[in-house]
């Protein structure tokens, strides 16, 4: 089964041998691939709506997926999930502020022992200002293009994780020898918009706050420093 770009870099982020849940499923396509490559042991998909869950359960029935290594469930983020059942929880294309709801909904993911594979398709800064504050480690990014969108994919277990920046809550942390092809183009994308909020703010005539415009340009001068040090890293 051919994944897209971003189910694929979640996929590959996946351990050999794992039992996972994958919340918001849609058609289970992740689980169902990983499933067929035996690289998991196990899956739990879940969703709210009972229309994903029934297109699914199709695409598990079409490529003969036994209900003994997948279970559908129809249930609201992990409130469906024992903590037993598996290892490895995989969020994915749901705003930022969902995905920590979800991880706040219950108690047992805050133990280092399961790995989260987030995928937000908004709100990222929220998701990794609410992960700094509530004890998560974001312990990798991976940049991901699908047709010239930009997507993060987060590894995040619980536990303690060096207080970020300005700027890295909203392009993530970077260190010398890491790698990835679309950092900078996603660092420059991130600055024109903020830059953008910034000259809207200072332009616009409904009142506004001068401690607001001044966050602003702290988060661009933080940005123009991780733009600046990534580029003469590649030197």
């Amino acid at each position: 089964m051919e994944l897209t770009p971003r189910l694929k870099s979640i996929a590959n982020k996946v351990p050999q041998g794992a039992r996972i849940a994958d919340i918001g499923t849609d058609h289970a396509y992740l689980p169902v691939s990983l499933l067929l490559n035996d690289h998991i042991t196990y899956a739990i998909a879940s969703d709210i709506n009972e229309g994903p869950l029934q297109r699914g359960m199709e695409v598990a029935k079409l490529n003969q997926i036994s209900s003994e290594r997948i279970s559908f469930r129809l249930s609201d983020s992990l409130l469906g999930i024992q903590k037993d059942e598996v290892d490895t929880i995989v969020i994915a294309g749901m705003g930022g502020d969902t995905i920590a709801q979800c991880l706040d909904g219950v108690s047992w993911s805050r133990d280092s022992k399961y790995l989260f594979l987030l995928q937000p398709m908004t709100s990222i800064f929220d998701l990794r200002l609410w992960l700094q504050e509530n004890g998560f480690s974001i312990e990798s990014e991976e940049i991901v293009n699908e047709r010239d969108k930009y997507y993060v994919i987060l590894e995040v277990r619980y536990g303690q994780m060096a207080p970020m920046t300005l700027g890295e809550l909203w392009v993530g942390k970077q260190e010398i020898g890491l790698r990835s092809e679309h950092r900078l183009d996603y660092i420059c994308d991130t600055i024109k918009r903020r830059e953008r909020a910034h000259l809207g703010m200072k332009q616009s005539k409904s009142p506004k706050s001068e401690e607001q415009i001044n966050y602003l340009q702290a988060v661009l001068d933080d940005l123009y420093e991780i733009q600046k040090e990534w580029e003469a890293w590649q030197m």
